[in-house]
């Protein structure tokens, strides 16, 4: 049962066209067609207006009184059918939009469901099985079923009949005035849709619930659910299929391997028909597209969750990606800091196609692992729109448009190349094998094809035998796996209000300050994950997991978090303080357990990462105005250059800037920076201010070497002089 504002709602009965689907400007198009066919003149609209929710006998009146007693309606009514059922067929149906949110909603509530239309059955079951909302009605009454169409009552009277429900526990949907009139006379308790018509006062009087659009009944009804909890661990994705687009620009570790999975939980009802994800990796692009799908793997559970219905783009194909943001209702933008200059000429296109093709807004998702990320996105939106379009155009489309911040609290690691090329080796030749061994089945014969024609039954028998041999559930390939992404279990996705979007998604918390967050996760999380990558690479460990088993280690990283880090934020944020235990033992834990993460990725791009008033540095500026200890952090931003002299991969251009630096600087106490490498920070024989100068005098030389760093190295400089004062 469904309270809504105070009814025990027992059954919902839906008309067709105009309500569920939007279907009577296209029978409007057809009946056009057809009786320029067949009576040499094409239907007004007003007469096409006025048929709206009558039946065919009453429309046949109407068009005999305007067109002539010789008008045959039945005929173009056919012909007409014969032209719609042809464009559904090639280009589908067009359903209102939040119609499978609504069904999935009221469905879950217990409500038995009907279908009330005007339309000929043969018409309305292709449609609802057309749109795949078939499954959610227990039964359909048709035009073909009733005597009196609309707007007598005795269709609505009927479904209700039907489903055992009495009409005044009914909600009963509409879009028309004689439907409405139907449903009001049955004794439901109707709600109207504004479709073709804008409803006449008398329309409105007749409507208990009155709703410009659907959607706006569907946020009122949430308002009557239970709301859905976070989604657990090895909980299945809805199986049913709203209509909402979502794009995934940058379809890396976070976004194929987080953000795929936080629209695919969506509301708890329904996910998106179609997750757009561009990527430059060709492997990735080749092997998603070979299977359809991929997998994310939970190593804590041991547990492999499938990602279907993505469909893999070109980050190189400008037009592909500018028609991912029109064809979206909400973009994640999961790129590289650096990437997002290169890439906003492209967005800022495919938001001024947008506004000049007056589309609904588009939330844009900020998912960058940076404070401040929104603004700096902007600002590079808004000087390449300044560059195409004018200035009043450019504000009108940042205000019509959602950017939001938001901040990941989620470890994430891809699979190598080498690794995804192994797996595939591995499955081809699975696949190899499954085709030497495979034997021929017999096509399946239909017992009973008594109600079929013999060109029926040989299609029939034709189609199944094809769908058995490349569909059956035992075949190799729906078996086979693609894991592409090591994560955790499920998190939230935080973010900032004012999208109404990310209200309906299970997994997104929205916040009033996602500064306050962003700075959280920015200094407890990446800034100490950071540093134990940076001493895990320079102890000789391969993953962060095999890392945090080493006692130094573990022991730099709770000092971090425990003693210094999170007690500065209990010191800035007292708000946060009950939950900073919860926190800190998430991430510590979080660490324990990746042992997929490598140490380099996580350690990758040191100079971006000592930035001033960011992770490791904004960290330490916090503490000296506080006055909690900084030794381990001053430790870890010392860590950076060290892994920076040992670097080993070309790819890490930062942190071959910083070792091109060090190679110039012969004046550095090899045998200092040796210790500092290979020993704990309590084996160091020195005092605090000659650690401090020693750390000076390397960023002088840096400096001196390569101007390149020589903003990361007034950071380091202005921290170190900070510290020194404090």
């Amino acid at each position: 049962m469904l309270n809504f504002h105070g009814n025990a709602i027992l059954g919902a009965i839906f008309d067709m066209d105009g309500t569920m689907f939007d279907t009577e400007r296209l029978r409007f198009q057809t009946l056009k067609q057809a009786s320029k066919e067949l009576i040499g003149e094409e239907f007004s609209d007003d007469y096409l207006m006025s048929c709206l929710g009558l039946s065919a006998k009453r429309a046949q009146e109407l068009a005999e009184q305007i067109y002539g007693e010789n008008v045959n309606y039945a005929d173009i009514r056919k012909r007409a059918d014969e032209f719609e059922i042809a464009h559904v067929r090639h280009h589908g149906v067009p359903m209102k939009s939040g119609l499978v949110e609504v069904l999935e909603r009221l469905r879950r509530s217990g409500l038995r469901m009907a279908v009330a239309t005007s339309s000929k059955r043969v018409i309305a079951e292709e449609y609802l099985i057309n749109a795949n909302v078939y499954k959610y009605f227990d039964v359909v009454v048709c035009g073909d079923d009733v005597e009196k169409g609309k707007p007598d009552p005795e269709i609505f009277l009927l479904a209700a009949s039907r489903i055992n429900i009495d009409p005044q526990h009914c909600l009963m949907f509409e879009d028309s005035d004689n439907g409405l009139k139907s449903a009001h006379q049955a004794g439901g308790h109707t709600v109207l849709f504004q479709d073709l018509k804008v409803p006449t006062a008398e329309m409105q009087d007749m409507a208990e619930f009155f709703y410009e659009e659907m959607p706006l009944f569907l946020n009122e009804l949430n308002q009557h659910l239970d709301p859905q909890d976070m989604p657990q661990p090895m909980e299945r994705f809805p199986a049913s299929h709203n209509q909402h687009i979502v794009g995934i620009h940058g379809f890396g570790a976070i976004g194929g391997g987080y953000v795929a999975q936080i629209f695919s939980h969506w509301d708890g009802y329904t996910r998106p028909a179609k997750i757009l994800a561009t990527t430059s990796n060709a492997l990735y692009k080749e092997s998603i597209q070979a299977f359809g799908k991929y997998c994310i793997r939970y190593h804590q559970e041991s547990y492999d969750e499938t990602i279907d219905g993505i469909e893999i783009i070109d980050g190189h194909d400008d037009d592909a990606v500018i028609e991912m943001y029109e064809q979206s209702n909400i973009v994640a933008l999961c790129l590289p800091e650096q990437a997002i200059e290169a890439v906003s000429p492209i967005i800022a296109k495919a938001l001024l196609k947008r506004y000049e093709s007056n589309a609904e807004p588009l939330t844009l998702m900020m998912i960058l692992n940076k404070v401040g990320a929104k603004q700096f996105v902007m600002a590079h939106i808004e000087t390449a729109l300044d560059a195409i379009t004018s200035k009043d155009v450019v504000q009108k489309i940042i205000q019509r448009n959602y950017f939001v911040d938001t901040v990941v609290n989620r470890m994430v690691s891809k699979f190598t190349d080498k690794a995804l090329y192994r797996q595939l080796r591995i499955k081809y030749h699975l696949f190899q094998q499954y085709q030497s061994d495979r034997v021929d089945d017999d096509p399946v014969d239909i017992e009973d094809t008594t109600s079929l024609n013999s060109d029926q039954a040989k299609f029939m028998t034709n189609t199944i035998a094809d769908l058995k041999e490349n569909f059956q559930p035992s075949h190799v390939l729906q078996s086979m796996d693609l894991i592409l992404f090591h994560s955790e279990s499920d998190m939230p996705l935080y973010a900032e209000k004012g999208s109404p979007i990310l209200e309906q998604l299970r997994q997104v918390i929205t916040v009033d300050d996602i500064r306050q967050i962003q700075t959280v996760k920015n200094r407890l999380w990446n800034g100490v994950h950071s540093i134990i990558a940076w001493y895990g690479v320079l102890l000789g460990h391969d993953t962060i997991g095999i890392a945090m088993g080493d006692q130094r280690v573990l022991a730099l990283a709770e000092q971090l978090v425990d003693h210094e880090v999170g007690l500065g934020l209990s010191h800035q944020y007292p708000n946060i303080v009950e939950i900073l235990p919860q926190l800190k033992a998430s991430f510590l834990k979080s660490c324990k357990y990746a042992y997929k993460d490598p140490c380099t990725r996580v350690g990758r791009d040191p100079i971006r990462k000592l930035q001033l008033n960011d992770r490791v540095f904004g960290s330490i500026q916090m503490n000296v105005e506080y006055g909690v200890s900084t030794e381990g952090l001053v430790y870890g931003a010392t860590l950076a250059l060290l892994y920076a002299q040992h670097a080993q991969s070309a790819e890490d251009e930062e942190a071959q800037q910083i070792k091109q630096a060090l190679e110039q600087s012969p004046e550095i106490n090899a045998e200092m920076l040796s210790k500092l490498l290979h020993h704990d920070r309590s084996e160091l024989s020195i005092s605090e201010a000659q650690y401090l100068d020693v750390m000076q005098h390397i960023a002088q030389h840096l400096q001196a070497a390569q101007q390149d760093v020589s903003a990361f190295l007034g950071d380091w400089q202005q921290c170190m002089q900070g510290i020194v004062e404090g």
